[in-house]
């Protein structure tokens, strides 16, 4: 035997250290890429951006320069940008965590790794109430387009029905990578609506809502006059436009490469916090406080025609993406290590699409009970994604660095800042919820809503 013989191929051996690592990775993950069955880990970085964006854009950027009149520009301008930062470092904290220990499906995972059972239950069930909420805010918005479109040509609840029903239909396709395409296109067609509203207000002569003889508009740098209601309402709807992060976890579960998750939340989270500051800025220096709810209404009646015309889609798609999570949750839940997670067999069927429908009826009743779209969105912010955003982020950061408590000058900082963000976090649940609540009693109260399940026109395009 030659010497050559008996050299070890030390390319092989490399390639097979390569193959067995990542099997070893492979198996931490919840959905497996070697099993018999469907592999859900079909996402690359890039479709992860637009599903991670889309969750997000939407909610805030539709809300929040109706918002800006109760605090005025600065304070705005200020909230969205340290809101915007905030959520933005708690978004790597959730996938540092997620990739320092492996095999996290969702947020409710993590805290079971921090606090057990207890916490685990708590967070999964603020987790489905949140994205319920969104879902129903997702079929408001898109019956507003609807009533938009056709001038109330049909009963809201009618409009919110065949949402609900076009929502159920796509989001019951199990894997993310099925509906990435969708989640393009909604990006793309809303992100177009917003800046044909931008520069439609920018180059009208007065704002369209505003009455006539109304010189005025009330467009103020600091507002005079803001209560804690209106201010707490301020912060909460800006706060819940970039809070959505508890659902980059489950998107990052089912990318190729885990590992690549900087990458969706950088591009994600840049560009929503730009485009948030500019529309929300320009939109309330030329509209003030005429400013339609949700705002796509702004600019006059054949504006809004156009851009709920072609921003329908990512309307109906934000809906789609959150009625998709809430129905994951219980999905994995249920099925996690059986082979009935990925094999596509009568239980599997049965509880996805079990999962998906009862998440739709829930979310279309609660947004016929609440059918305003900004306070449905304050709520959001205040019962789930504050807890979810602020609170869980800041507890698993401690988990994995309570020791700098005894550390140096800085990494105390460090621990004190997290700390400290818990308590601001159970504040923002606290005080939000009784804001919240209080303005939909107050809604009732004074009649500027009509009543729960409502015919009535939600758009503003007919008296």
């Amino acid at each position: 035997m030659s010497f050559s013989d008996k050299t070890p191929d030390l390319n092989t051996d490399v390639e097979q250290v390569a193959v067995d690592i990542n099997d070893h990775e492979d198996q931490n993950e919840v959905f497996k890429t070697h099993v018999e069955g469907e592999n859900y880990r079909t996402v690359s970085w890039y479709s992860s951006f637009a599903l991670m964006f889309k969750v997000l854009f939407s909610v805030g950027v539709l809300s929040i320069p109706g918002v800006f009149a109760y605090v005025g520009a600065l304070p705005g301008a200020l909230l969205v940008i340290g809101w915007g930062l905030f959520n933005t470092y708690q978004a790597f904290i959730l996938g540092a965590f997620r990739l320092r220990h492996p095999g996290m499906h969702g947020l409710q995972d993590m805290a079971y790794i921090v606090g057990g059972a207890w916490y685990r239950e708590l967070v999964g069930i603020l987790y489905v109430v949140g994205y319920t909420l969104v879902t129903g805010s997702g079929l408001i918005g898109t019956a507003t387009a609807f009533n938009a479109l056709s001038e109330h040509g049909a009963c809201t609840v009618w409009f919110s029905f065949v949402a609900l029903i076009i929502s159920t239909a796509v989001a019951a396709f199990p894997k993310f990578g099925q509906i990435g395409i969708v989640a393009w296109i909604g990006v793309t067609l809303l992100y177009i609506a917003v800046l044909v509203l931008t520069i439609a207000v920018g180059v009208q002569d007065r704002p369209f809502l505003a009455p006539e003889g109304v010189t005025d508009y009330g467009y103020q740098v600091v507002a005079s006059g803001t209560t804690f209601i209106t201010g707490m309402s301020a912060s909460l709807i800006i706060f819940v436009s970039s809070s959505g992060t508890s659902a980059f976890i489950p998107i990052i579960a089912e990318m190729k490469n885990p590992k690549e998750y900087k990458k969706p939340i950088t591009a994600a989270m840049g560009l929503l916090n730009v485009t948030y500051l500019v529309v929300s800025l320009v939109v309330y220096r030329y509209c003030g406080i005429y400013i339609a709810s949700p705002a796509l209404g702004s600019a006059g009646t054949l504006i809004k025609k156009i851009t709920y015309g072609i921003g329908l889609p990512g309307l109906l798609v934000s809906a789609i993406l959150c009625q998709h999570l809430a129905a994951k949750y219980f999905f994995v839940r249920i099925l996690r290590g059986t082979e009935h997670l990925q094999k596509k067999t009568k239980t599997h069927w049965i509880t996805w699409l079990g999962s998906v429908i009862l998440i739709g009826i829930l979310s279309f009743v609660i947004a016929e009970a609440i059918p305003f779209f900004s306070t449905l969105i304050g709520l959001v912010g205040a019962l789930a994604y504050a807890p979810l955003a602020i609170v869980v982020p800041m507890t698993l950061w401690l988990y994995d660095f309570g020791h700098y408590r005894k550390g140096n000058l800085w990494k105390k900082a460090l621990w004190a800042f997290h700390v400290l963000f818990i308590f601001i976090g159970l504040f923002m649940t606290v005080g939000g919820s009784y804001t919240m609540i209080q303005t939909i009693i107050d809604a009732y109260a004074t009649g500027s809503v009509d009543r729960a399940f409502s015919c009535a026109d939600n758009s503003g395009s007919t008296q």
